[in-house]
C-alpha cells in the first residue's frame, strides 16, 4: 500500500487542488494512504477537516530576513515528520510550507510530484522544480522539450461545477430573478481592495445587480446589510452554488479561482493584486486577457473605470459569450486523474 504525503499552504489556494489530486488518487487506487502537511492557519485546517483529511501541521517560516535563521529547525522538523509518516511519494503544491519538507524528502530519496498553478512559478516552487521528480503545469505552456513537465492543468474538486442555481438563491434570499448576479471574491483570504470599491460603490453596482460578495475571514463589505447583497466570509460547500447562480464575476487573479471560474463559465472581470510572488496575479491576468479570456482593470483605476466596465459586460451578450469561450481551455476536466497517474508513474 503506497503512502502519498500532500504537502502545501498559505492559502486556499494550495490546499484545494491538492485535496482534488487525493480523491483522485483514491479513486485510481483505493488502497493508497493519503496524508496532509499544511501550515498553522485555521482556515486550513478547517479546509481539510470538511473534506475528510485531518492535516499534520509544519510551522515553516516564510520568505524573509529571518529565513536562514528559522529553516535549520524546520528542516529537522520535516525530517522527523518524514521518518513519523514513511510516506512513498510527496505531492507538492507549492508554498512557503513546502521547501523544508521537499528538501528533506529530496535528501532521503522519496520522489516528489510538483503542481504549478499560476503562469509563473513562485520562490517555493522555483526551489523545489529542482529536486521533483515530474513538474505539473496548471497554464498551458510551452513545455520546451522537457520530459520533466506535463500540462495537466489545474485540479479542481468535481463538485465545484456540481452547483445549483435554486440553492444559491435560497443562501442569498435573492428572491428577484429579474437582476443579473454579480458574484465578488478576492481569494480565500478576501480582498480589502475589492470590499472598499464594494462598499463605496454600493448604490451604483445595486442599482443594476444583485451581490454575492466574498469578503475574507474578517474583512466587511457593504454595512449595514441591503436588500440584494449576500456577504460571506468564506464559502466552502457554499462555492459552487454561489458559481450557479453568478451571472458575472469580479475577482482577484489566483489561478484556483481563474479556473474554477472557467470551468462554471462564468464571464470574468479581473482586478490582480499587484506585487506579491513575483507579481503573478498580474501575469495570470495580462495571459488570460491575449487569450481573449477575461477584461482585466487594475487597482489604480478601478473607481473611474469598473462599473462601467461591468455594465457594458453584462449589457454585451456576445462579448459574454467570447469570454467564455475564450476562457474554457483552462479548465481541464481529468487534470486531476492526469496528476494522480503521475503520483503513482513516479513510484514505479
Amino acid at each position: 500500500m503506497a503512502r502519498i504525503l500532500f504537502v502545501g499552504g498559505g492559502s486556499i489556494g494550495h490546499i484545494a487542488p491538492s485535496v482534488a489530486v487525493a480523491h483522485a488518487l483514491k479513486r485510481i487506487a483505493p488502497d493508497t494512504r493519503v496524508l496532509f502537511v499544511c501550515g498553522p492557519r485555521e482556515e486550513e485546517k478547517q479546509f481539510l477537516s470538511a473534506e475528510g483529511w485531518e492535516p499534520h501541521i509544519l510551522h515553516a517560516p516564510r520568505f524573509s530576513c529571518s529565513f536562514p535563521l528559522r529553516f535549520p529547525r524546520v528542516y529537522l522538523q520535516a525530517h522527523r515528520l518524514l521518518k513519523e509518516l514513511k510516506p512513498d511519494g510527496i505531492f507538492s503544491k507549492g508554498g512557503y510550507i513546502s521547501v523544508p519538507l521537499c528538501l528533506a524528502a529530496h535528501r532521503r530519496r522519496i520522489p516528489i510530484v510538483l503542481h504549478e498553478s499560476d503562469v509563473v512559478n513562485g520562490y517555493a516552487n522555483r526551489l523545489v522544480a529542482r529536486w521533483a521528480h515530474h513538474v505539473c503545469l496548471g497554464f498551458p505552456m510551452a513545455t520546451r522539450g522537457d520530459a520533466r513537465r506535463t500540462f495537466t492543468g489545474n485540479p479542481l474538486r468535481p463538485a465545484v461545477t456540481q452547483g445549483s442555481t435554486e440553492e444559491g438563491l435560497r443562501l442569498a434570499k435573492f428572491t428577484n430573478r429579474s437582476r443579473p448576479v454579480l458574484l465578488v471574491m478576492g481569494g480565500s483570504q478576501g480582498s480589502l481592495a475589492l470590499n472598499r470599491y464594494v462598499a463605496e460603490h454600493a448604490a451604483e453596482l445595486l442599482s443594476v445587480f444583485d451581490i454575492l460578495h466574498v469578503t475574507g475571514q474578517g474583512k466587511t463589505g457593504i454595512e449595514p446589510k441591503p436588500d440584494g447583497y449576500w456577504p460571506t466570509p468564506f464559502a466552502q460547500k457554499e462555492m459552487p452554488h454561489l458559481y450557479a447562480t453568478a451571472d458575472i464575476a469580479l475577482s482577484r487573479a489566483g489561478m484556483n479561482t481563474i479556473t474554477e471560474l472557467a470551468a462554471n463559465k462564468i464571464p470574468t472581470v479581473l482586478m490582480p493584486l499587484r506585487g506579491v510572488a513575483h507579481d503573478h496575479q498580474e501575469k495570470n491576468a495580462r495571459a488570460i486577457e491575449t487569450m481573449g479570456g477575461c477584461i482585466v482593470v487594475e487597482e489604480s483605476d478601478a473607481d473611474a473605470q469598473l462599473f462601467s466596465i461591468l455594465t457594458h459586460l453584462w449589457d454585451n451578450l456576445p462579448r459574454r459569450r467570447a469570454l467564455i469561450e475564450s476562457s474554457r481551455h483552462l479548465w481541464v476536466p481529468d487534470a486531476a486523474v492526469q496528476i494522480a497517474h503521475i503520483i503513482m508513474e513516479s513510484l514505479a
